[in-house]
């Protein structure tokens, strides 16, 4: 992934906030941190981030929210509105009913681009991933799935208010 992430920055003109912490071969787990690419300014930056905004009802994390109703989350709205962020991956898994798990991901090693926002949390930015509806390739396994974004889109996701509803349909 560190090759890909590159590749990425390169392309797209972002800033390195600071050292990527990006293990080889190590999956992203919650609570861990992992690359993130935000808004810094007019500017787009890479920083590191925890996956999952702390639960303030129950034990555990919130790792995902639903795309269609994001905004309408006391816990979401000001992140979705202010502060979007991309999660790049080389895959992402989901469980069956049976608790199985499946690994998904491009062909040919291509980066996903996962779309989420963040917050500061006790002085901890995290970030959490949009989810929407399972596609026709995901349904057998999982009803949900993240929302992944093209890397022509990554600047209007994270920057350009007027197309948000685009991405939250």
């Amino acid at each position: 992934i560190r090759d890909m992430m590159d590749d990425l920055i390169a392309s797209q003109t972002i800033k390195l906030a600071e050292p990527l912490q990006i293990e080889p071969g190590r999956d992203i787990r919650p609570s861990d941190a992992s690359a993130v690419i935000c808004r810094d300014g007019n500017d787009l930056s890479v920083a590191n981030m925890r996956w999952g905004f702390e639960n303030p009802y129950a034990k555990g994390l919130i790792i995902n929210a639903r795309s269609e109703t994001a905004r309408d989350k006391n816990m979401f709205c000001d992140s979705i509105l202010n502060r979007r962020c991309v999660i790049p991956a080389s895959g992402f898994y989901e469980w069956d009913a049976y608790k199985a798990r499946y690994r998904f991901f491009l062909p040919e090693k291509q980066l996903i681009l996962l779309a989420g926002f963040y917050r500061e949390e006790k002085g901890v930015p995290r970030y959490t991933i949009l989810t929407t509806e399972a596609n026709e390739s995901m349904k057998p396994v999982h009803d949900r799935m993240p929302v992944m974004i093209g890397k022509d889109e990554i600047r209007p996701w994270i920057s350009d208010d007027g197309r948000l509803s685009e991405f939250l349909e």
